[in-house]
C-alpha cells in the first residue's frame, strides 16, 4: 500500500510497493459443470448418473463414490429462487441418451417410492418429472447391478412387462451357483431403487462371505432369463 507524505507544501510518495490482495471465491461445492450456477442443469448431470458408482464420478457431488439421492439434494439444496423460475424453459433445450433416461427415470422412481418427501426431495422429484414428462416403456430385462464394484452388498435392478414369478441366481466364475434369491410373484413394473431391488448381501446360502472375484446373476422372470456380471473388491 503506497503512503503519502506532506513536506513543506509538496507532496511526496515513498517507496513501498503497492499491494492488491483479489479475494477468490470458492467454488460452489453443487455447481457441478462449474459455470457458476447452481441450477437444473447441474441436476440433469447427477440424474443421467444416478446409481453409477466409480471414483471421479462428475455427478458424485459428497465424494462417496456412488450417485444417489444425497447427490439430488444436495445440489436442489443450493437452488437460487431465480434458477428454480423457469424448469420447462430450461429442459427445451436438453437432450438425453436412452442411458441416461433410463438413470433419470430409477430417481423419479426412488423418489416415487418414499412414503414421505422433505420439501427439497419434493422439489427434486417435481423438477425430475418434469425433466422427463414421458416414461420409457417396460420391457422384462435385468439392469447394471450397484455399486459395482462393491463390497460386501449390492442391489440387483430390474423391470417386468407384465407379473412375473422372479428369481436371481449368483454363480461364481466357474459356473458354481453360490446363492439363489426367489422374491416370489412380482406385478409388472420397474423394480430398480433400493427398497425394489434385490438385495444380496455378499453371502453365499451357507451363510459364508464369497470371496473377492467376478460373478455372474441371472434373473429369471416368467419364461426369460438374463444374465449380467458383477465384481466383489475387498
Amino acid at each position: 500500500v503506497k503512503k503519502i507524505a506532506v513536506i513543506s507544501g509538496e507532496i511526496e510518495l515513498d517507496q513501498t510497493q503497492a499491494v492488491i490482495v483479489k479475494e477468490v471465491q470458492p467454488p460452489l461445492l453443487a455447481d457441478v459443470n462449474d459455470d457458476g450456477i447452481v441450477n437444473i442443469f447441474d441436476l440433469v448431470i447427477i440424474a443421467g448418473q444416478f446409481n453409477k458408482s466409480g471414483v471421479s464420478l462428475s455427478g458424485d457431488v459428497n465424494d462417496d463414490n456412488l450417485v444417489n439421492i444425497f447427490d439430488l439434494i444436495m445440489v436442489a439444496g443450493n437452488f437460487g429462487k431465480s434458477n428454480i423460475a423457469a424448469p420447462t424453459m430450461l429442459t427445451n433445450k436438453l437432450t438425453f441418451t436412452t442411458q441416461q433416461k433410463q438413470s433419470i427415470q430409477s430417481a423419479i422412481v426412488e423418489l416415487e417410492d418414499m412414503l414421505v418427501r422433505s420439501e427439497i426431495e419434493e422439489l427434486v422429484f417435481n423438477l425430475l418429472k418434469t425433466i422427463l414428462p414421458k416414461r420409457l416403456s417396460e420391457q422384462t430385462q435385468i439392469l447394471p447391478n450397484y455399486p459395482n464394484p462393491f463390497n460386501p452388498e449390492t442391489w440387483i435392478p430390474f423391470e417386468l412387462s407384465r407379473g412375473s414369478a422372479v428369481s436371481v441366481t449368483i454363480y461364481n466364475v466357474v459356473g458354481t451357483a453360490v446363492r439363489s434369491i426367489s422374491m416370489g410373484y412380482l406385478k409388472a413394473g420397474r423394480y430398480v431403487s433400493r427398497s425394489r431391488a434385490i438385495y444380496w448381501d455378499g453371502k453365499a446360502d451357507s451363510g459364508e462371505r464369497v470371496a473377492s472375484g467376478t460373478y455372474f446373476y441371472t434373473l429369471k422372470a416368467d419364461t426369460s432369463t438374463f444374465t449380467q456380471k458383477m465384481i466383489i473388491l475387498k
